[in-house]
């Protein structure tokens, strides 16, 4: 791999288990590249930057920022991720964490069922 650029691809690919009709499975498979080609964007089901640590695809399979990648990528293939890290650990970018305090307005709806506003509700 080359040390400018450092991607990490998982792929999920669902099957039906032998033997049944209508049992599925999931096999899910990790890669780690330098360069993501055509078939990593449209097989893939997350695509992140280790380097920059920023999420790349992804959000719309539940991974929405890239601590909670993260989090499940170390658990999961933690022998991986401590090669990755004693390769290029030191070169990665720290994110400055800005705390910005926002209240979010909360809103009761018709069934008596209090949510967070959205963009959609009345002010």
């Amino acid at each position: 791999m080359s040390k400018e650029k450092v991607y990490i691809v998982i792929s999920h690919k669902h099957s039906l288990k032998k033997g049944t009709k209508d049992n599925w499975e999931v096999a899910e498979s990790i890669e780690f590249v330098s360069h993501l080609r055509n078939r990593h964007y449209t097989t893939s089901s997350i695509i992140a930057d280790y380097l920059n640590k920023k999420l790349i695809t992804g959000k719309r399979f539940g991974m929405t920022e890239y601590d909670m990648f993260d989090a499940y990528i170390r658990k999961k293939y933690d022998k991986q991720m401590a090669q990755l890290d004693a390769a290029y650990g030191k070169e990665q970018v720290v994110e400055e964490v800005t705390e910005e305090v926002v209240e979010e307005r909360m809103v009761t709806d018709q069934f008596g069922s209090t949510r967070p506003a959205t963009v959609f509700d009345a002010q």
